[in-house]
């Protein structure tokens, strides 16, 4: 019983973390993009996903693309929530990697289905 206690006070501490903004051209790709990739839980208990629709990530995470300009930064429509924010919570850098890996081939998929079908 006190193996089991352990093993589940183990998965509370998950000290690999990172966090993802996912700019899109509005709140409404967001909205979608965010119940796409959410409907799957983690096969392990060793990885927690959490999403939520932001304005724009924070300064110092911005990201560059190649044209120089920055992703997620304010537009002209007042701000929308057209930014999702994927933060990962993993107990091993491998279950990590593993997580992130297959979210991003699940975004993938689901951008070229935006492309294709529109809305």
């Amino acid at each position: 019983m006190i193996a089991a206690d352990a093993a589940a006070a183990a998965y509370d501490v998950r000290p690999y973390k990172c966090t993802v903004h996912l700019a899109l051209p509005s709140n409404h790709y967001a909205r979608y993009m965010k119940e796409v990739i959410s409907v799957d839980q983690e096969i392990s208990h060793k990885v927690i996903k959490n999403f939520t629709l932001v304005k724009e990530p924070p300064a110092e995470d911005c990201n560059v693309i190649e044209d120089g300009s920055s992703v997620g930064v304010e537009t002209e429509d007042g701000g929308e929530l057209r930014v999702l924010r994927i933060q990962f919570e993993a107990t091993d850098a491998k279950m990590l990697r593993v997580s992130m890996s297959t979210t991003y081939d699940m975004i993938n998929v689901a951008l070229k289905c935006f492309q294709e079908f529109g809305e």
